[in-house]
């Protein structure tokens, strides 16, 4: 449900990035997050069966804006609102082409058949993860939204350098 919702907007921004008339094909360049994976797997083959070309540079957050810092361009960018606005800030990204098109959260699982442990409380998901064998998560160094956002729940937990 959630993915159809993210389709169609996700539509709508290719027609707004194509040109006024699709009377010829169109070759559009997009730089995205890999969270809308599912968005350009089922709208690219629709998109390239017009006959059109898109090209998909899947990178985190961070890595999309160091790569528009650097001189790389795209027809849509697909980022979180901090890497969009630090676009916007540095006069890479003109300011009010913006739009918000989604929101994620993040989630913990456990292995199938291990026993699920108590993150009810700031202290419980501590406790928990200090128990944990191990804990998956994307490098903050990479930019990764969610994995910066982690990397700041470990540190307010005064946990950041255990393990």
């Amino acid at each position: 449900m959630a993915f159809q919702c993210l389709g169609r907007i996700a539509a709508i921004g290719l027609l707004i990035a194509a040109p006024a008339t699709f009377a010829a094909a169109a070759d559009l360049k997009i730089l995205t997050t890999p969270a809308m994976t599912e968005v350009w797997v089922e709208l690219g083959p629709k998109f390239e069966a017009a006959g059109h070309k898109l090209t998909i540079v899947y990178a985190s957050s961070g890595a999309i804006a160091k790569r528009v810092a650097d001189g790389e361009t795209a027809d849509l960018l697909v980022s979180t609102p901090a890497g969009i606005d630090s676009l916007i800030k540095s006069g890479k990204v003109t300011d009010g082409t913006n739009t918000s098109l989604a929101s994620s959260g993040m989630g913990v699982a456990v292995l199938k058949g291990a026993p699920k442990p108590d993150i009810s409380t700031p202290e419980a998901f501590k406790r928990a993860l200090l128990a944990a064998k191990a804990v998956a998560y994307t490098d903050p160094a990479s930019g990764g939204a969610s994995g910066v956002h982690l990397a700041k729940v470990l540190e307010r937990l005064g946990i950041a350098n255990e393990g």
